[in-house]
Formats: structure tokens, sequence, C-alpha cells
């Protein structure tokens, strides 16, 4: 007769068990978190070998492995955030610029925002430019809302598609800034908004379900606040508070800019 060994988290204690699902759970959600930059090596890699096939500009070659270079740095430092999450190693958080940040995102999500005809605006208001915030971390945030919010927007029809990022200063004593990432996609109603940051709560068909979750690893971590609303008309707003940054300099101008 054939004996078949227990599951092995069933086989553990407790403490151990609880181990093993953190492994599992960090695993999952560096996977999820280095999907995109791992895309855009390879995307580069094989255009710069067209490059070098086709004889064209080393120029362009150059630039394509700059671009690979850039991608596995950033898929390096996203798996030491993740690590971060996991309490394994610790961040430093600086005075980060908000609006760079923000252009940064937006300019890894372009030839979607180009492909699928998304106007997005960006309005950063005085005195919201910088937060206290791991820069990695931050990004990654961003990230994920921008992200999001395309993927909610690619699908739809006959309407014209927008993305609206917003960024001011609390009404709160404490100075925080508020973040918003609102889009007119498909949008959802408000029990699945309600469950949209437990891990693997996902609508997407291939998702998994590890995005929001991360996110609100993120603010938590930094002391802040996370939230998602359906919108009233088409799509929903996801929003976040973090810290503002102790020696922000004032700004008496707001910034504004138009993408896609």
């Amino acid at each position: 007769m054939t004996t078949h060994p227990p599951p092995l988290a069933a086989s553990l204690e407790p403490e151990r068990q609880a181990r093993l699902a953190t492994i599992g759970q960090l695993a999952a959600s560096i996977a999820h978190e280095v999907d995109q930059p791992l895309a855009a090596i390879a995307l580069h890699a094989h255009a710069a070998l067209r490059c070098i096939e086709r004889a064209q500009a080393p120029a362009q070659a150059h630039a394509a492995l700059c671009a690979v270079l850039e991608a596995s740095q950033r898929a390096s430092a996203i798996v030491k955030s993740v690590r971060a999450l996991a309490g394994q190693v610790r961040l430093e958080r600086t005075a980060c610029r908000l609006d760079a940040a923000i252009d940064d995102v937006l300019a890894e999500y372009a030839a979607d925002v180009r492909r699928h005809a998304i106007a997005c605006r960006v309005t950063v208001a005085p005195g919201a430019r910088t937060v206290a915030a791991s820069p990695v971390q931050l990004r990654q945030l961003l990230r994920n809302l921008v992200g999001n919010a395309v993927d909610a927007l690619s699908p739809v029809r006959g309407r014209s598609r927008s993305m609206a990022i917003r960024a001011r200063v609390g009404a709160g004593a404490g100075g925080e800034i508020v973040v918003t990432v609102r889009d007119n996609g498909t949008g959802m109603d408000a029990a699945t908004a309600a469950d949209a940051f437990d891990p693997l709560a996902t609508t997407k068909p291939h998702g998994m379900g590890l995005g929001l979750a991360i996110c609100r690893a993120i603010v938590d971590a930094h002391g802040g606040r996370l939230w998602l609303d359906a919108n009233p008309d088409h799509g929903a707003t996801a929003g976040f508070a973090l810290p503002r940054a102790a020696h922000a300099h004032p700004s008496t101008a707001s910034v504004e800019a138009v993408h896609g």
C-alpha cells in the first residue's frame, strides 16, 4: 500500500507554518512586481539585437542596452523593496519629489497611454511636491495605481478615456500629502472596492490579486492612509496620503501637465 506524506504546512508547527506562508506571499509579491521590468528588459534586448543584426546605427543599440540596464536596476530595487515590506531589510526614507515620481511612472506607461488614447492630466498643488518616503516604494505605489487605471481604461468603448492624477496638501494639522488617481474606466461596485485590498482579490482575468495588497503594505509602513472609491458615473478613484517631508520648501505655484 502506498503511503503519502501529509502536506508540508500541516507537518510543521504553527510558527514555521506562518513563516512558510510569509515566504509564499513574498515570492508571489516579487513575481507580481518584477513582471513589468522583466518585460521591458526582454523588449529592449530584442530591439538591441535587431539593431546589431541589421547593422543599424550604434546609437540605437546603445540606447536599447541602456534601457535594459535601467529596467534590470529597477527590478533589483523592487525585490529589495518587497523584502523590506516583509521586514527583512529597512529602506531609508527621504524627502521625495512627488511630481518627479509621477513623471517617471507615466513615462513607463507612455506606450500604453498612447495605444489606448488615454488623456492623462497631472495636477500637483502648491506645497504638495515633496513627501517623506522611500523613493523606490513611492514609485512602486504609484506604478500599481496607474497600472490599475490603465488596465481599467483599455477595454472602454464608446467614450473617451481619461485619467487624472492630483496631489494636494491635506486639510488636517499633520501636513499629509493626499494623492488621487481617478479614471473613467470599467469601474467596480462598492462591495468589490471594499475587498480590493485583500491578498489574491482581483477582477482581472490574469491578475494575481497582489497589487493593491502591496500598496496597502507600503502605505502602512509609511504611517499613511489608502482608499478606493467607485465613481458615481464611470470608473474608480484610488487615493493615498503620506507624511509631508519635514524640510519641504513651500511652493507658491502648482504644477499641471497633460500626457497622452
